[in-house]
C-alpha cells in the first residue's frame, strides 16, 4: 500500500510519493506500540511529505502536496487540505473513524446530521477515488454511495464492509455458550484457564471462518451486480414483496421508486452495489426467519455442513454432543443456510422459486441442497475461488454465473418434476451417482453441434486463464443441466444412462430446442406477464424434450428394436403423418431466423402432439 494521505482528530498525514516497504514497517511500528501520526518517523516521508496538526489555523503546503492533491494555494486551512484529500485521485479511499464525510448532491448538510464535519464534507460526484471502503459506520450516506456507484465507482454499504467484526462477535459468543455447557460437565475437566487457552488457540481459525463468510457475501454482491440489468424485474417484484411483508421503507433505505425503476429499465441499467447490499441483507433476515419456522433446522442432513462447520475444528469431534445440543442450534443452522443460499443464488431466488412452484421455503431449501450435493458444487466453487489474483475476477464470476443458472434449473426440476416433495437423503442417493456417470460420458454421447459448443466454451475458458480441467468442467455445466431429466428417464425406462443421454441430446439437435430456448431468453419482455410467459415456454420446451425422450425409448422397447445411433431417425419414421405436419413448421421457423411468443406456443403444441400421439 502506498498511503498518500490520512487524517484523524489530531493530525493530517501527507506523503506524496511513499516507499511501500519502509512506510509499511513504520506504520506497523506505530500500530504495535499504539502510537499516533505524531510519533511517525519523518525521515520515512517522501520528498515534500508533512504531518500537520489539525489545531493549526493555517498550513504551509509543499509543492509536492499541492500537486498531489490539486491545490493551487500554498497556504490553506486544515479543513481545506482535508477536503482536497477527499477529492484526491486514488485507487482506494478508506474510512475507519467516526463522521460522515460524503453525501449526495441532492442532500443538504442538515440532512446528514453530522454538523462537526459540514466544513469538510463533499458530494459523491466530486470523488475521484476508484473504490470506497467503510470500516466505520455511515462514513458516506446511502444516497452518496448510490451517486458514487452510478458514476462508476466501486462501493458496497458500511454494514457489508465492516461486517467482519459483527460476525466475529457472533462466532465468539456461540463458542463461549458451547464451552460453558462443556465446563458444566465434569467428564471434560474444562476449567476457565483451559477454556481461555483453547479460545486463544482457535483465534486464527475463527478469523479464517469469519473472513470466508464475508468473502462469500461480497462475492454474492458482485454476482448480483454482474446480472443487475437482466434481474431488475425480479428484484422489483422482490422489493414490492419486502414492502408488503417485511415492512421495507424504500425512501429510508435509499431504494428507487417504481418510477425510478422504470427509468432504469428504459436506460438498460440495474441497481447499484449499495442498493443490492440492502436487498441482500433483507433477504437473509427474511429467509432465516422462515427457516426457523420450518423443519429444516431439525434435519440430520444439515448438521455436518450448516452446524458443525460453523465451529472451529478443535471443537467438532471432541464436543460433538454439546454442539448438537447447543441452545442456539436452530438459529445457527437457519442463519448459516440463509447466508449460503443467498450469497450463491441471489436475494430473489427463494421468493422466485416459491412464486413459480407454490413450494414452501423449506421444500425449496431441500431441493437446493440436493442439487448442491449431487453435483458436488462445493468443490467446483472452491476451485474457482482458488483462482483469486490469478485470473480476472470477471472470469471467476462468469463461471459462478453458469453454475447459478444450472442450480436454478435443477432446483426447479426437483420442485416441479419429481412428483413429490424433495427428500435430501433419498434424492441425493438416487441422483448423485447418475450425475457422476453422466459427467464422465457426456463428451461421448452428445451430437456434433453440442460437442462443438462445449469445445468452444472450453476454448474461451482456457483463453480466460482457467486451468484445463476446470475449463472443461465449466464448459459442460450448461449441458449437464439436463442431468435430472436424463437420470429419471433412464431409471423409469430401464435404459443405459449413456443411451438415454444420446437420445435426449439428439432430439435437442433435431428440433433445434436449444436455439428456441436461446431465442426466448433474448426476447424483450415489455411487462411482467410477457416475462412470465417466456419463462414458462422455456420450461415447457425442456419438458417436451424429456417426454419425447421417454416416449421414444418406450416405443422402441415395445417394438423390440435395440438402441443404436439411428434410433431417433427410426422412431421419427414410425410417426408417419404427424412428422409430415411438424417438419415444414420447424423448417420454416428455423429459416425465419427469429421467433416470437406465438411461434414458440405453436412449437410447444406440435411437440406435445408428437409425444401424446
Amino acid at each position: 500500500i502506498r498511503l498518500i494521505g490520512a487524517f484523524n482528530h489530531l493530525h493530517i498525514f501527507c506523503d506524496p510519493d511513499p516507499d511501500p516497504k519502509s512506510t509499511f514497517k513504520e506504520r506497523q511500528r506505530l500500530f504495535d506500540n499504539v502510537k499516533g501520526w505524531g510519533d511517525y518517523d519523518k525521515k520515512k516521508l517522501s520528498k515534500g511529505g508533512r504531518i500537520y496538526l489539525r489545531s493549526d489555523k493555517s498550513l504551509e503546503l509543499t509543492t509536492e502536496i499541492q500537486k498531489k492533491f490539486g491545490i493551487e494555494s500554498a497556504r490553506v486551512s486544515p479543513n481545506e487540505l482535508m477536503q482536497a484529500m477527499l477529492k484526491a485521485r486514488t485507487d482506494l479511499m478508506w474510512f475507519g473513524g467516526i463522521g460522515t464525510y460524503i453525501k449526495s448532491c441532492n442532500e443538504s448538510h442538515s440532512d446528514v446530521g453530522d454538523k462537526s464535519n459540514d466544513s469538510i464534507r463533499i458530494n459523491a460526484r466530486d470523488l475521484k477515488a476508484r473504490v470506497l471502503g467503510e470500516g466505520a459506520n455511515l462514513a458516506i450516506t446511502q444516497l452518496g454511495r448510490i451517486e458514487f456507484a452510478q458514476q462508476g465507482g466501486k462501493v458496497n454499504a458500511d454494514f457489508i464492509d465492516n461486517s467482519g467484526g459483527v460476525n466475529s462477535s457472533d462466532v465468539e459468543v456461540n463458542i463461549k455458550i458451547l464451552l460453558a455447557d462443556v465446563m458444566r460437565q465434569k467428564k471434560h475437566n474444562m476449567t476457565l484457564p483451559k477454556r481461555n487457552k483453547l479460545l486463544e488457540k482457535m483465534t486464527e481459525e475463527v478469523a479464517q471462518i469469519v473472513l470466508y463468510n464475508n468473502y462469500q457475501q461480497a462475492q454474492g454482491i458482485s454476482l448480483m451486480e454482474m446480472q443487475a440489468t437482466q434481474n431488475l424485474p425480479k428484484q422489483e417484484r422482490y422489493i414490492e414483496m419486502l414492502e408488503r411483508e417485511e415492512g421495507l421503507d424504500r425512501e429510508l433505505e435509499g431504494l428507487p421508486s417504481d418510477e425510478a425503476i422504470e427509468e432504469l429499465k428504459k436506460n438498460g441499467k440495474g441497481l447499484t452495489r449499495p442498493e443490492l447490499s440492502i436487498i441482500q441483507a433483507y433477504s437473509k433476515i427474511s429467509y432465516s426467519r422462515a427457516l426457523l419456522d420450518s423443519d429444516i433446522p431439525e434435519l440430520d442432513e444439515v448438521e455436518d455442513r450448516w452446524l458443525f462447520e460453523y465451529f472451529p475444528k478443535p471443537l467438532r469431534k471432541k464436543y460433538e454432543s454439546e454442539i448438537k445440543n447447543h441452545r442456539l442450534r436452530r438459529e445457527i443452522i437457519a442463519t448459516s443456510i440463509a447466508m449460503g443460499v443467498i450469497n450463491r443464488m441471489g436475494p430473489a431466488f427463494i421468493e422466485d422459486m416459491a412464486s413459480k412452484t407454490g413450494a414452501t421455503y423449506a421444500e425449496i431449501t431441500k431441493a437446493y441442497i440436493i442439487v448442491r450435493e449431487s453435483f458436488d458444487l462445493r468443490s467446483l466453487w472452491k476451485k474457482i475461488e482458488e483462482l483469486d489474483n490469478t485470473v480476472p475476477a470477471e472470469v471467476q464470476l462468469r463461471a459462478m454465473k453458469d453454475i447459478t443458472n444450472m442450480v436454478r434449473r435443477e432446483t426447479l426440476w426437483f420442485l416441479t418434476r419429481l412428483g413429490r416433495p424433495p427428500e435430501i437423503k433419498k434424492d441425493y442417493e438416487q441422483f448423485s451417482s447418475g450425475v457422476k456417470e453422466l459427467n464422465r460420458k457426456l463428451d461421448k454421447v452428445v451430437p456434433d453441434d453440442i460437442k462443438l459448443a462445449i469445445e468452444q466454451r472450453k476454448t474461451a475458458n482456457l483463453t480466460d486463464g482457467l486451468p484445463e480441467d476446470l475449463a472443461h468442467q465449466i464448459a459442460l455445466i450448461p449441458t449437464l443441466g439436463a442431468a435430472c431429466d436424463i437420470i429419471r428417464i433412464s431409471r423409469d425406462c430401464e435404459t443405459d444412462i449413456g443411451h438415454t443421454a444420446r437420445v435426449y441430446y439428439g432430439l435437442n439437435s433435431h428440433f433445434h430446442l436449444n436455439w428456441m430456448r436461446k431465442q426466448a431468453r433474448f426476447m424483450e419482455a415489455h411487462h411482467r406477464w410477457s416475462d412470465e410467459a417466456l419463462n414458462s415456454l422455456i420450461e415447457q420446451l425442456y419438458q417436451c424434450q424429456a417426454l419425447l425422450t421417454a416416449k421414444l425409448l418406450e416405443d422402441m422397447k415395445v417394438s423390440g428394436k435395440k438402441p443404436g445411433r439411428n434410433t431417433i431417425d427410426e422412431w421419427l419414421s414410425m410417426q408417419g403423418g404427424q412428422m409430415e405436419q411438424i417438419r415444414p413448421f420447424f423448417a420454416s421457423m428455423r429459416k425465419s431466423g427469429s421467433l416470437d411468443i406465438p411461434m414458440l406456443v405453436i412449437a410447444v403444441q406440435r411437440l406435445q402432439n408428437l409425444y401424446n400421439g
